[in-house]
Order: structure tokens, then sequence, then C-alpha cells
């Protein structure tokens, strides 16, 4: 080989070297800085429900922390699904963050065709808090108890009207399983969030509705009745209430949590992951987290990967009981 191409061969590579070198040190000297605009928060469901109402609270004291304000979009659409598809195909910046409801990220993707993996297609930040998932009725309805209520809806078969805040959430999926297990039959009416599905039960259009803790104001203004906890452990302030664990043996914890896309360099996921946790500890956050009996839960990145993996196993068991788990 010539020398002429041995030289031109070193000079090619050494260019190529110090692009690369350009580059990562962009990268870093970016993730540095990070942030110097505004950061979205895509919440995958309609205004009012619990998840709108927790991060509404949160993104002050997270702007705080991050020195740039967090900005709300909702985006409802396909049980989710549509916001955390958003997410995913963002750019790993951590100018693109999104709410996950456990229930519904996991399930949708074991039951449907999604473009997403619960697992790859992510970098969690962190969790947030475990939710009050609990069926109710209105304050005024006939039935006081679940034993009356599952007595009644056995002699009464398809007269109940159940709403359900997504095809795919908890709430959903648990409340399916209680009707194939003891052979009930309910109406079924779908709603795109839990605002809705709370506004369909006050003004008496549905008799019941299993939401995500948004129905528990409703619970505690007396107009409506908490019937059956779709968590493990019970409620705060209702220990009398029935737990789907203790009643059904099944694990259906939600929770919630930040997310991003999958990528998010370790210094930007720091500071995401600070952010996240002071805001958890902010007295605005604890108090509309009260207001729904949800529990203030703190889970760091490594953690709450964790709980998503363990949540595939769980939920699964309950799919496939439904034998709602997609076909490979």
């Amino acid at each position: 080989m010539s020398t002429k191409k041995v030289f031109g061969k070193s000079v090619v590579l050494m260019i190529l070297c110090l692009s690369l070198s350009l580059f990562f040190a962009g990268l870093v000297s970016a993730a540095e800085e990070y942030p110097t605009r505004p950061i979205k928060l895509i919440i995958p469901f309609s205004p009012g429900g619990v998840a709108d109402i927790i991060w509404r609270a949160m993104v002050d004291p997270m702007g705080k922390v991050l020195g740039q304000p967090v900005v709300i979009e909702n985006k409802p659409g396909g049980a989710g699904s549509l916001g955390y598809t958003m997410v995913a195909t963002s750019k790993p910046d951590g100018y693109t963050v999104g709410h996950i409801s456990l229930g519904s990220f996991i399930n949708n993707y074991l039951i449907y065709d999604v473009s997403y993996n619960p697992t790859k297609s992510f970098t969690i930040i962190g969790g947030v808090a475990r939710y009050a998932e609990a069926l109710v009725v209105k304050s005024d309805a006939p039935w006081k108890t679940w034993d009356e209520f599952i007595d009644y809806s056995k002699k009464h078969p398809n007269e109940i009207k159940i709403g359900f805040s997504g095809a795919a959430s908890i709430g959903t999926i648990g409340i399916k399983w209680i009707s194939k297990k003891l052979g009930i039959k309910w109406k079924e009416v779908t709603f795109p969030g839990d605002a809705e599905g709370i506004t369909a039960l006050l003004g008496g259009h549905i008799d019941a509705f299993p939401g995500a803790g948004a129905q528990n104001m409703q619970v505690r203004d007396g107009r409506a009745r908490m019937l059956l906890a779709v968590t493990v452990e019970p409620i705060p302030g209702f220990p009398d209430v029935p737990t789907f664990k203790k009643l059904y043996g099944k694990d259906t914890m939600n929770g919630c949590a930040l997310i991003g896309p999958a990528g998010i360099p370790e210094p930007v996921l720091a500071k995401l992951e600070k952010a996240v946790h002071e805001g958890t500890k902010d007295p605005g956050p604890l108090k509309a987290m009260n207001q729904m009996n949800t529990t203030p839960l703190w889970r760091n990145s490594k953690v709450m990967t964790q709980d998503v993996n363990a949540a595939l196993i769980s939920f699964r068991e309950l799919l496939e009981d439904l034998d709602m788990v997609k076909k490979k």
C-alpha cells in the first residue's frame, strides 16, 4: 500500500474521530445546560381526571426545581395509547415527558397492537403515587354494600349500567374479571376519562363507576358511596370497604408515574428525577392526592422500572383469565 493511501486513510479516520468527539461533547454540553426551554408533559386522558389533577399540582414545584415551566398537554385517545405513543416517539432530550397510569400503560400493550413496548420504548423517570381505584355508586343508590350490589346484579342481569374509564384501565379489567368470575352481566359504557364517567354517574346516566381516584371527591362530599376498592390494600379512610385482593386474591395495584422516551441522557434523567421527587413533597400535590385518597409514594427511576416489570406479570394473569391477551 502506498504512503499516500495510508496517509489518506489516517486523515479520514482523524476527521471521523474528531467529528464524533465534537458530537458527543455537544450532547454532554446540552445535557449539562438542560433545560433551556419549557418542558411538555403529555397526559393521555381528558382534563379533570385523577392524572390531570395530580400533574397540574405537580408542575409548579417541578418547574421551580428545573428552572423552566412544565406545560401540560392533554392527549386522550386509545385508552391512553395515543399519549403513550407520542412520548415513545419523541426526541429523547428531556423536553417531552408523559404521565402513565400503570394499568392502562401495561394492559394496552398486552391487549392491543400498540407501537410501543413498556420495557423498551421508555425511560421511567419516577413513580408518584398509588391510586385509590374504587367502584362507587350515587349516595341515593339502593346498594349500601358490595354484597348487596352483587346480589342485585345476579338477580337482575343487564339492568345495572357500569361506566368504564378507558377499555384497559385496572378498574375496567378488574370489574370485567369479576363479571366473568361470578357470571354477572352488566351493561357497559366506556368513557375517555374519569371526568366524563363521574359526570355520567352523578347525572344518573350510569349506575356505577370504577375510577382511579377522582371519584373519591364525590364520596367525600356525600354525593357518592364507595362499594369496592379495586386495590391490594384498603383505601385510606375506608378500612371497611372490601378490597379486590382480599375478595378475589388478585393484584390490581395501580400507580402514577412520569416517563420519557428511551435514551434520555443520564444527566437529564437525574434532573427530571429530582424535580419529580421534590414535587411529591410539596404541599400542593400532597393536598391534591389527599382529596382523591391517592397514596403518595415516591419511586425512583430504578424502583419504578422494577414496578413496571412486576405489573407485566400480575396484569397478564388477569387478562389471561379474560382471554384478552393479544395473540403473538
